[in-house]
């Protein structure tokens, strides 16, 4: 992967998972800061190498990134390589190609340029279809974006595929669990206040004017608006400020260790993000028993079933959403609507099972060939 907080986010669990449960020997290669660096190691799933590999486009440390992975696939031979995150993707199926590795798996987790047009989107067009075209599998967290891939020309039918339902990493299905309500307690109408969530990056792609939008739109005198997660940019920071200074029912949490328990707190999550891989932060709601309202746009269309998980919108239909959202408010009925979320999370997205569906997958590859 690209950086190690890669591994140490989007695997958390899952490799520990592969140590304790297979005779695999393995390797983990990477960039980033020596922080990440330092919390991987002491994970012991593996040998950690520092590849260097950088975010941002750089040519010439592009290059030498490239030249130290053929150098150490050439003297390292290894039953399968795998490959993910935009920058690794690349420089990981071209190495190990170059190298005659047998095994190559690329695993797709989004597109970074899902709304790109014209020349820029046919520039990753380009780069996309180089590391597939060198991997023997690709294994994408979500069918739709498979589906994407093979309407774009990217990917030859029977190439791809979906381990299971999909996602990455799956749910911890213990952690994000429902809300305990005593029998006189309704936390939907807990003070007359309706709860909207919405966890993640602040930034535009992750709809936060559209957010804004639908705030503006909503007429219901009891929501509650709370936005979990990291401010991307100045841009962004300066629109949020101005959000919060003229809506005082709309409030932010930087950071927080405790992500479940603001699931718990809510009536709806509201996920306005413009493009996904999967979207995982739609089926941690569902295990907590919380509908999801968000775009119907690639990888979400699998992460929010609509109308067990979730209602899927028109993609910036922001006053459809807001309408909903005032219809959920008035509605003393809404949460049995959604009452089978936490159940179709369980049954496709269990963490375990959703690891159990990866290693069954490497062993596999190894075991066709003999």
């Amino acid at each position: 992967m690209t950086d190690a907080i890669s591994f140490n986010v989007l695997c958390r669990g899952q490799l520990e998972f592969i140590r304790d449960n297979s005779d695999f020997d393995i390797t983990l290669i990477c960039g980033g800061d020596q922080t990440q660096l330092d919390i991987l190691r002491k994970r012991n799933v593996g040998r950690v190498i520092n590849a260097g590999f950088m975010r941002n486009p750089s040519l010439l440390k592009d290059i030498k990134s490239l030249a130290f992975l053929i150098k150490y696939l050439r003297l390292n031979r290894f039953d399968i390589v795998v490959y993910s995150t935009p920058k690794a993707l690349l420089l990981g199926s071209v190495s190990s190609f170059l190298t005659l590795h047998e095994h190559r798996v690329a695993i797709v987790r989004g597109r970074v340029y899902e709304n790109f047009f014209g020349k820029k989107r046919l520039f990753f067009h380009m780069l996309d279809k180089i590391a597939l075209s060198t991997s023997t599998k690709v294994v994408f967290i979500s069918d739709s974006l498979r589906q994407a891939y093979l309407d774009d020309g990217l990917l030859k039918l029977g190439k791809g595929t979906v381990l299971g339902s999909g996602s990455s990493n799956g749910v911890d299905t213990v952690k994000y669990n429902p809300a305990t309500i005593n029998a006189d307690q309704d936390r939907t109408t807990e003070n007359n206040i309706f709860t909207v969530l919405s966890v993640g990056r602040i930034c535009d792609d992750k709809g936060l004017r559209d957010l804004a939008e639908v705030i503006d739109e909503t007429k219901s005198a009891n929501l509650r608006f709370l936005l979990v997660g990291k401010i991307e940019d100045n841009k962004s920071e300066i629109f949020l400020n101005e959000l919060l200074s003229t809506h005082p029912n709309v409030k932010h949490v930087p950071h927080t260790d405790n992500v479940a328990s603001y699931f718990q707190d809510a009536d709806i999550h509201l996920f306005l993000s413009h493009r996904e891989g999967f979207g995982n932060v739609a089926i941690e709601a569902a295990s907590c028993g919380v509908p999801t309202f968000a775009y119907d746009v690639v990888g979400i269309k699998d992460s929010v079933k609509d109308g067990v998980s979730g209602q899927r919108f028109k993609f910036k239909d922001t006053k459809a959403i807001a309408k909903a959202i005032d219809s959920a408010a008035e509605d003393k009925n809404f949460t049995s609507k959604y009452s089978d979320a936490r159940n179709w999370a369980v049954e496709n997205f269990e963490q375990k099972k959703v690891w159990q569906n990866y290693l069954d997958f490497y062993v596999n590859q190894i075991q066709d060939e003999k």
